[in-house]
């Protein structure tokens, strides 16, 4: 029963692969997001009120429509790890990591033994137990885990961080990253361009995954991106679709 993580594939053959992002805690924005084809969608459980039963829900909707599920959990933690795991999720993004050991932490609470300590149990991920051996014995290789890279404080560790091989990918949040560095949404900003050319250069040497979080964008800045090495990108959040279009529509009264 154990489906293969779409996204691993097209990772491993060094395709991009886009994402739509969720902040409103919409079952139907998952919906829509997943149904317009984009390649996984991330329900945001960190800045978000969204509850664990809605987030199961969302799960759902994006399977339902081809994407895969992914989630954006509040913190490095082995319950919340073992909680949206269970629930269903094929990804998990993990919020600012700042060293190689909180990488180990993580990829520890992610995985079975003897990889890690995540605990069994008979939940919606293995079918409530309708495939669990199948599952236990296939769900590491099939989870994706990408680290965000948002603090200042990881730049000065990115060859620990990024020496770990399980990392499926590493990905930048712009706002976070420049607000550690005292220029909050500065993206054309000196220090955030240099930092940004930084992780690009180490990820390459490297040889890991490179993504990040476009929060207005457009096909052109994607395809520019696909252009610089980018393979994980998430394009947006449906909070600002939803703003900057009604925003549009009323400056017409203006």
């Amino acid at each position: 029963m154990t489906i293969k993580n779409t996204v691993l594939e097209q990772l491993k053959e060094n395709k991009p692969s886009l994402g739509g992002w969720v902040m409103t805690g919409s079952v139907a924005c998952a919906e829509i997001m997943a149904r317009a084809g984009f390649d996984w969608v991330c329900v945001d459980a960190e800045h978000s009120p969204v509850n664990d039963e809605t987030v199961q829900n969302m799960f759902i909707a994006i399977e339902r429509h081809g994407a895969e599920p992914f989630v954006r959990i509040p913190k490095n933690d082995e319950v919340v790890f073992k909680k949206y795991l269970d629930m269903g999720a094929k990804g998990i993004i993990v919020p600012m990591v700042n060293s190689a050991e909180e990488v180990e932490r993580a990829i520890a609470f992610a995985s079975y033994s003897p990889q890690g300590i995540r605990s069994f149990a008979l939940p919606r991920a293995n079918g409530y137990g309708a495939f669990a051996g199948d599952y236990y014995k296939n769900a590491n290789e099939n989870l994706f885990i990408g680290i965000m890279i948002e603090h200042a404080r990881a730049l000065e560790n990115l060859d620990e961080i990024f020496s770990n091989k399980r990392i499926d990918a590493v990905f930048i949040g712009p706002y976070d990253l420049s607000g550690s560095m005292n220029i909050p949404g500065e993206f054309d900003h000196r220090e955030f361009k240099q930092a940004l050319n930084l992780i690009h250069s180490r990820a390459k040497e490297l040889d890991i995954t490179l993504g990040i979080h476009e929060i207005h964008p457009t096909p052109e800045k994607i395809q520019a991106y696909i252009k610089d090495g980018y393979r994980f990108i998430a394009c947006g959040i449906d909070t600002l679709f939803v703003r900057e279009m009604s925003e549009k529509l009323v400056s017409v009264k203006k």
